[in-house]
């Protein structure tokens, strides 16, 4: 009985002593691959970089490049929305009597399609041309090929969607809406500038307080009436100077936002990012940020994860 209770333990030692060696054999071989590869990461004046000489920083094709300055004012996001445009839609009309036919080989217009300045759409009658007076996009056709027509009738509604109107809301609390102001598709979206038209004619529908047109032009070919924007009013009073650190050169860790400076040619050090100040394509950042710094703006992903190989010890690893 004696021997039947120590067979099981004698078998779950010998079992636990191959399997210490096993791992004392990894961590050998850990060590000795550790060893073995040189280490690019070393500290000097109290910082620790990562340090690649030009060979590699071609072979691992590390992008490189230098800050710029930027100067964003903080801003109130107010919510906007396009509208229907009058001064948009045109006609064109018949320019004498008789009986309407689309052009040889060309289809009659149809709901939807682009036209352009110019453009030749039919005929009417012997052979009297129908020709577009403003480029835009048919949204009501009025006739078809074979309708009689009469002198001056509208044959085919043109809306023209390049300069689009956004009504915005406002506040008494806000100053003066400002002659210009930039307008987005969201708050993060690509940037386009509107100006001024003047007051809505109606209050806004929400607060019931006045609201203001703006004509953006420069984009936005495809946005309808009824489309919600966000409209971006700088605050002239607190104005903020610092450079624009690109989102490119941004890396994560330990739920933290890092970049790597250059500080020196091939030396390459981990620096914390603020990111409190969001813009178009990355974030504003002051101090220790200046304008001219070098960030790695590719391939910031292999300096961290170079420097923290080499802070791993056989059987542990050390943090920050």
């Amino acid at each position: 009985m004696r021997t039947r209770l120590l067979l099981p333990l004698v078998t779950a030692a010998l079992a636990w002593g191959c399997l210490q060696k096993q791992v004392d054999q990894i961590r050998e071989e850990e060590a000795a691959r550790a060893s073995g590869e040189p280490s690019h990461v070393a500290e000097v004046g109290g910082e620790v970089g990562v340090t690649l000489d030009s060979v590699t920083i071609a072979r691992v094709q590390l992008k490189i490049e230098s800050l710029r300055a930027l100067n964003r004012a903080d801003e109130t996001e107010l919510p906007g929305v396009i509208v229907p445009d009058p001064e948009a839609t045109s006609f064109i009309r018949a320019g004498v009597a008789g009986r309407i036919a689309a052009l040889e080989g060309l289809s009659w217009p149809r709901f939807g399609a682009r036209l352009e300045q110019g453009d030749s759409i039919g005929v009417i009658g012997d052979a009297r041309p129908v020709i577009t007076s403003r480029a835009g996009v048919v949204s009501r056709v009025l006739v078809q090929p074979g309708d009689l027509v009469q002198p001056g009738q509208e044959l085919i509604e043109v809306t023209s969607y390049d300069a689009p109107l956004v009504q915005v809301a406002w506040s008494s609390a806000l100053p003066e809406p400002p002659g210009t102001m930039e307008f987005s598709a969201g708050s993060t979206g690509p940037r386009v500038r509107g100006t001024r038209a003047g007051p809505a004619p109606e209050a806004d529908p929400v607060t019931r307080e006045p609201a203001w047109l703006y004509r953006v032009s420069g984009g936005w070919k495809a946005m309808r009436p009824g489309a919600t924007v966000t409209a971006h009013l700088p605050d002239s009073r607190s104005p903020r100077r610092g450079v624009l650190l690109p989102s490119s050169a941004v890396v994560q860790w330990d739920a933290l936002a890092w970049t790597y400076l250059e500080r020196s040619p091939g030396r390459f050090v981990r620096v914390r990012v603020p990111t409190d100040h969001p813009v178009p394509g990355g974030w504003l950042v002051m101090a220790p940020f200046a304008e001219g710094d070098r960030v790695v703006t590719g391939g910031a992903g292999q300096l961290l994860s170079e420097e923290f190989r080499a802070r791993i010890v056989v059987g542990e690893e050390v943090g920050e």
